[in-house]
């Protein structure tokens, strides 16, 4: 059972603890973590969730998760990554992008630029069904079919993403 940290409106830990998909009250959250891993020919990795996903089954995303209990995002970050692509996310090397607030969820949204293949990926067949390698344009198309993303988390990304848009 995976086990969560609370957060009040002002990000700070509350001392309680929470099972994953508890249902909290309006003033209290939990933290997400997201990373956004670049080649170093500067393409981004999506993954298709799986069909099996309660939520958002099928869909491209990029690699994400909830931050347990006592962890960090940045950690989480570095979990995530081994536990659903395989990949070995060198923590020095990630840079923070923002914070989002949306529904009952905090988000942190990390970067990082490293070497990697496809073939160098192992996906976790109960979370990922495929993975792809994308310019930060076709990203950026992706991105405007999150649902699940908030309009500023939306715009923070956009920001980040236009540094890498050919002109």
């Amino acid at each position: 059972m995976e086990l969560l940290d609370v957060y009040n409106e002002n990000f700070e830990k509350t001392g309680k603890i929470v099972p994953r998909r508890t249902i909290l009250p309006e003033n209290e959250f939990v933290l997400c973590t997201h990373i956004l891993i670049q080649d170093m020919e500067g393409r981004f990795l999506v993954q298709k969730r799986s069909d099996t996903k309660s939520t958002r089954p099928g869909q491209w995303d990029i690699t994400a998760g909830a931050v347990d209990s006592g962890e960090d995002s940045r950690t989480a970050a570095i979990r995530e990554a081994k536990e659903e692509v395989g990949l070995d996310v060198p923590e020095k090397d990630m840079q923070f992008l923002f914070r989002d607030r949306i529904g009952g969820a905090y988000h942190e949204a990390w970067y990082v630029r490293m070497p990697f293949t496809l073939e160098d990926c192992t996906m976790q067949e109960s979370e990922v069904q495929d993975l792809r390698l994308v310019t930060a344009e076709e990203l950026l198309v992706i991105l405007e079919q999150f649902p699940h993303r908030s309009e500023d988390y939306k715009q923070e990304m956009r920001n980040f993403l236009h540094q890498f848009c050919a002109d």
